[in-house]
C-alpha cells in the first residue's frame, strides 16, 4: 500500500487520474468525471496538499463549485466551503492549483467514501507531520471568511486589529500506537478510560473536551462509533438515551483539545486508522 507519496497516481492504493487545472479558464475540468468520488487539491508555489474532499454527487460539478476561489471576490461558503480558503490562497501564492480524483469501487456508498476520505487525511497527517491547510474548516492567517449567501457577507484581507478564528493549524497526528486494534487500552497512543456500559454512563465522566468510542463486546470488530465532543459527559449521556445501554464505551481527553478543529483532527486519526485496520468505518459512522 502506498501511504507516503500523496501526489502519486497510487496514492493508498487508489488509482488517481491526472493533476488538471483548477482554474475554469484553462478549460481542463471538462476532463473530470461526473462519478461520486475522492479529490485532493494541490498548489504549485505552496507545499504538501491544499485539501481532501469527497462528494457522493458529481466531481465535476462539486470541483467548478470549489473553483469558485477563481472570483473577483472571495467566495460564500456554499456551495463549497472550503472555496474562500483557497481564494485567500490564490492572493498570496497565484492561482496555480490543480485537482486529481479519484472513483474506487463502491465508492457510491456514502459510509464507504467517507470512510476512505478520513483515511487520506489520516494517512497525510502522518505521512506529513502537518496538516492540509483548508480541511477542518481552516481559513490562512491575514484573512476572514465569506459567510453563506443568505447572509450575504464576503470576506477577504483582514485590517491590523482584526482576529479570526481557525487560522492555526491544530495539532500533529496522534502517535499511531496499537493503531490496528481499536479497542486496545492505548489505542493511536490515547490514555483510554476504562470501558463501561452505556447503562454506567454517571458523573464520573468529565465535563470536559475529548473523544469517545463505542462498541458491541459481543462482536467488538467493527466498533460502533467514534465521535467527539466538547462536553464529553453530555455527549455519552445522550449515547446512553439512543443506544443500547449494553453496548460498551471508553473516552479520552487531551492536553490541547480546546477548538472544535483540533478534536476534529483526533477524531479524523481515529477513524482513519479504523479503516485502515479493518477496511471499514465503524458501523453507525457518518
Amino acid at each position: 500500500m502506498n501511504t507516503a507519496d500523496y501526489e502519486a497516481d497510487d496514492w493508498l492504493d487508489l488509482a488517481w487520474s491526472p493533476w488538471r487545472s483548477l482554474d475554469p479558464a484553462a478549460g481542463e475540468l471538462t476532463a473530470i468525471t461526473t462519478e461520486p468520488g475522492l479529490y485532493r487539491v494541490r498548489h504549485h508555489n505552496r507545499e504538501g496538499l491544499t485539501y481532501i474532499g469527497q462528494t457522493g454527487r458529481d466531481l465535476r460539478e462539486r470541483l467548478r463549485a470549489l473553483a469558485g476561489c477563481y472570483n473577483e471576490e472571495m467566495p460564500y461558503t456554499d456551495p463549497h466551503v472550503t472555496a474562500p480558503c483557497l481564494w485567500a490562497i490564490r492572493q498570496e501564492s497565484g492561482p496555480a492549483f490543480e485537482v486529481s480524483v479519484a472513483t474506487p469501487d463502491g465508492v457510491g456508498d456514502n459510509q464507504r467514501r467517507k470512510g476512505i476520505e478520513e483515511a487520506l487525511i489520516a494517512v497525510y497527517r502522518r505521512e506529513t507531520g502537518s496538516n492540509t491547510e483548508a480541511n477542518f474548516g481552516r481559513m490562512i492567517e491575514g484573512y476572514k471568511r465569506s459567510s453563506r449567501s443568505s447572509d450575504g457577507v464576503v470576506g477577504g484581507p483582514l485590517e491590523d486589529d482584526q482576529t479570526e478564528p481557525n487560522t492555526a493549524a491544530g495539532i500533529g497526528p496522534l502517535p499511531w500506537e496499537n493503531h490496528s486494534n481499536p479497542t486496545a487500552s492505548e489505542w493511536m497512543g490515547l490514555e483510554w478510560s476504562p470501558l463501561q456500559t452505556l447503562a454506567q454512563a454517571d458523573q464520573s465522566i468529565p465535563q470536559a473536551a475529548g473523544v469517545y468510542r463505542i462498541w458491541d463486546p459481543s462482536e467488538p470488530h467493527p466498533l460502533e462509533y467514534i465521535g467527539q465532543s466538547t462536553r464529553l459527559r453530555n455527549r455519552l449521556y445522550r449515547h446512553r438515551r439512543t443506544r443500547s445501554e449494553e453496548l460498551h464505551f471508553s473516552y479520552a481527553t487531551h492536553s490541547v483539545a480546546d477548538a472544535k478543529h483540533i478534536l476534529e483532527q483526533i477524531e479524523t486519526d481515529l477513524i482513519g486508522a479504523h479503516w485502515l485496520a479493518l477496511d471499514m468505518a465503524p458501523r453507525d459512522q457518518f
